[in-house]
């Protein structure tokens, strides 16, 4: 039976708050980290019926389960999520972008989705988060993203850009980074949001990047990690939109790369094998993305070619990777439909798998495999064993929290990362961008060849079809998807005179 020798938390004959939390967390988690092969053959059998677990007795991820309760979310939600009001775009994001890395997008939902979201954008620019209210940076954010995922004709031209890049400038601050809301605080986080969106939008100027760089340089700490502000504390979420803005500026090498990487690797916790947010924290399955994420975005940085990472390498990795490694389609569906029918759809993803041989597919990770710097097992461990939540689905922080809309998206995204993640650097000149987007599997098939993809073996914890779509670690939207955005905005007016001239037709 496992004992989880040497892993307890020490907490050196003082107990304190934090000692205590802690130890008490482990215990909790311990009960659920126990090996399948321990526990009776009643209670396996009780497993096996509700799906939890296979023949072969490995851990399985509730897809249905998880599935069933993100799609009730889109449809009605009980009065106590009156508290959520101003977070309607984010409720859409979180809940639809874990459905897409389930395979389980709600199709038939997206006509309202993208009507609610309409209702929302102001006429200034940007989304708030509800109708009437100011646009924020943060829903603004989402709702891109919710669009983004959706990834129809009819969503992406919901987004007002020339709007969007003015009201993105009247937020920018003389310290380099940007208000979250007009008078409201500059952070690293609204800084990435506005940064992240831009780039995806293809409405990122010189006039709207200068200056930004500096500021999130001086927002690392003595620690390594990143703070929200100068002189904050280091903090998960705030470290990721720095660390995100830098990469997607190419400024990456300004802060010290090998400090964050050591801060971010003793995050992990030891026992429950998750990501804690800051110092003497608890663990916490969202920090599964935020900072697995972050280590991905490390790994980048170490394989490039250069000081300066190219973002330009990391989305010619994703156009090419949209169409041609997306994962292996177990089960095959794809979409779920009004009356929660589950529909086929077969595309050329599928094609190219099946002429990949079975160990380029999927792997079995262990404890020392993968690509990424961090226990790629033991977070995957601690998502499926700690945080899916077995009655009704969803996924939850901890062992004795409630399930949530939020978590759900981020554990989820989490899992995807230590599943999948592109970390590699292009080997050869050959134009993956065109290729990638060619209609026919042969050209496709041929294509591949020319990119060393470190990830092109998914590292998978138990059922092999605990498989989630890969996520962009950069910007957290299913691979497939963010091709598709940037594909759309690529042949649209990018510059600062023309969107300011659109923008004050508008008005």
């Amino acid at each position: 039976m496992e004992d989880f020798s040497g892993l307890w938390y020490d907490c050196e004959s003082s107990d304190t708050t934090t000692s205590v939390d802690q130890c008490a967390c482990e215990r909790d988690c311990a009960a659920f980290l126990k090996p399948m092969s321990t526990y009776s053959p009643e209670a396996l059998k009780k497993f096996q019926d509700g799906e939890l677990v296979n023949y072969n007795k490995e851990i399985r991820l509730l897809r249905s389960l998880h599935a069933i309760y993100l799609t009730n979310g889109l449809q009605h939600l009980s009065g106590g999520f009156v508290s959520l009001d101003a977070s309607r775009p984010w409720i859409c994001y979180w809940i639809i972008h874990a459905l897409y890395l389930l395979n389980r997008e709600p199709t038939f939902m997206y006509p309202r989705v993208i009507n609610t979201l309409k209702f929302m954008q102001n006429k200034y620019g940007g989304f708030g988060g509800g109708p009437s209210q100011i646009t924020h940076c943060a829903p603004n954010y989402a709702a891109v993203l919710t669009l983004c995922t959706i990834g129809t004709p009819a969503a992406l031209e919901v987004i007002d850009r020339p709007a969007m890049y003015g009201y993105f400038l009247s937020l920018k601050s003389p310290s380099g980074g940007f208000m979250i809301h007009t008078d409201g605080e500059v952070d690293s986080r609204g800084t990435y949001t506005v940064i992240a969106v831009a780039r995806v939008l293809n409405i990122l100027t010189k006039e709207l990047t200068e200056g930004v760089a500096d500021f999130v340089v001086r927002c690392q700490t003595y620690e390594g990690g990143f703070g929200g502000e100068p002189n904050n504390e280091a903090h998960g979420g705030y470290n990721y939109c720095a660390l995100a803005t830098l990469l997607i500026l190419k400024s990456a090498h300004l802060c010290d790369m090998e400090a964050q990487e050591n801060w971010l690797l003793r995050r992990q916790v030891k026992l429950e094998g998750g990501f804690q947010g800051r110092t003497n924290k608890l663990v916490d399955s969202c920090y599964s993305f935020w900072q697995g994420a972050a280590l991905a975005m490390c790994e980048m940085v170490k394989n490039s070619d250069s000081d300066t990472y190219d973002m330009e390498q990391y989305l010619a990795h994703t156009a090419c990777a949209a169409e041609a490694t997306s994962q292996d389609a177990k089960p095959p569906a794809d979409h779920i439909s009004a009356d929660g029918e589950i529909g086929l759809d077969l595309d050329l993803t599928d094609l190219v798998l099946e002429e990949l041989p079975e160990g380029q597919r999927i792997r079995q990770v262990d404890d020392t495999s993968g690509t990424l710097p961090f226990n790629q097992q033991a977070l995957q461990r601690y998502i499926l064993h700690c945080a899916q939540n077995l009655e009704g689905g969803g996924m939850r922080d901890k062992p004795g929290k409630s399930r949530d809309f939020y978590h759900s998206c981020y554990a989820l995204s989490g899992l995807s990362i230590a599943q999948s993640c592109i970390t590699s650097s292009l080997k050869s000149d050959h134009p993956v961008e065109s290729a990638a987007r060619e209609q026919t599997k042969e050209e496709i098939l041929n294509a591949l060849p020319d990119i060393e993809l470190d990830w092109s073996a998914a590292q998978v914890y138990g059922d092999s079809d605990n498989l989630l779509e890969p996520t962009s670690a950069v910007f957290n939207i299913g691979l497939r998807r963010l091709h598709t955005a940037l594909e759309y905005f690529k042949g649209l007016p990018s510059d600062h005179e023309t969107l300011l001239a659109l923008h004050a037709a508008q008005r």
